[in-house]
């Protein structure tokens, strides 16, 4: 009987780190969906800001529901490995009510988990993110006034492409709209903002100014074997979708 209790004991302690192990890696998660969307939801905020201004409806495009899931995620991780620490030690003190009552809380908790990575990872993304960025590339300036509003949302869009090595919503194309509502989109050199042409494919090493001049004024090819003139929206949904599988299956395995 002796043996039987302190496998069942070492057991349910086993299960309970593995959960503990799990709950911080849905933490990482979720710090991650936190910290690297950001870049995209300041992009998002500005055009949002742009269209806003200049009377344009904005109706339905909202990512408060996606701005807030990763803190479900992380939430959910830091209750679920604090709970689960404390099912380890209830295991090895086989203490039932401490033991039972760890077991319906972890459930809700990671029930919780799940519905955080639907949030995130689920949605009418081209409804809410793709079209709106798209209509607002037509007030982009790139000869804005520094300190301006205009010249934070370019700034953002420069970032944007600069760390995703992309350029445009779809493509390199979609600069052609720019400034389209503003009178043309003054553009100090070439064709295309600066953050499309930091780097060339093949090198590692950033591009100097004059390499990233006679970028600008390359022709808008989206299947240039040369830049970087693919879409940031697809980027940042390949960036996405690396992970996502990950986080499903963090949270469900610790659910079963």
């Amino acid at each position: 009987m002796g043996c039987c209790q302190n496998l069942v004991k070492y057991s349910l302690f086993l299960t309970n780190f593995l959960v503990f192990v799990l709950g911080l890696v849905t933490l990482g998660f979720g710090i991650w969906v936190l910290v690297d969307k950001p870049g995209f939801l300041d992009l998002f905020d500005n055009a949002q800001s742009v269209l806003d201004q200049q009377g344009v409806d904005i109706s339905g495009f909202d990512l408060g529901i996606y701005a807030g899931a990763p803190i479900i995620l992380i939430v959910a991780g830091v209750i679920t490995s604090i709970i689960a620490f404390l099912g380890c030690c209830g295991a090895i003190k086989e203490n039932k009510c401490m033991l039972i009552s760890y077991f319906v809380i972890i459930l809700a908790v990671f029930i919780g988990c799940i519905v955080g990575a639907v949030l995130v990872y689920q949605g009418k993304f081209d409804e809410q993110i793709k079209t709106p960025l798209k209509d607002s590339i037509k007030y982009y300036k790139d000869d804005a006034k520094s300190g301006s509003k205009e010249d934070a949302y370019k700034q953002v869009w420069n970032t944007i492409q600069e760390e995703l090595k992309c350029c445009g919503v779809s493509g390199v194309s979609d600069w052609d709209k720019a400034g389209a509502n503003v009178e043309g989109a003054g553009w100090t050199v070439g064709n295309k903002p600066e953050g499309c042409c930091h780097y060339t494919r093949g090198k590692s090493e950033e591009n100097d100014a004059n390499a990233i001049q006679a970028c600008r004024q390359v022709p808008r090819l989206d299947n240039s074997t040369t830049y970087y003139f693919e879409g940031c929206y697809d980027a940042f949904i390949d960036e996405i979708e690396k992970q996502q599988d990950k986080i499903f299956a963090a949270a469900i395995a610790t659910v079963v």
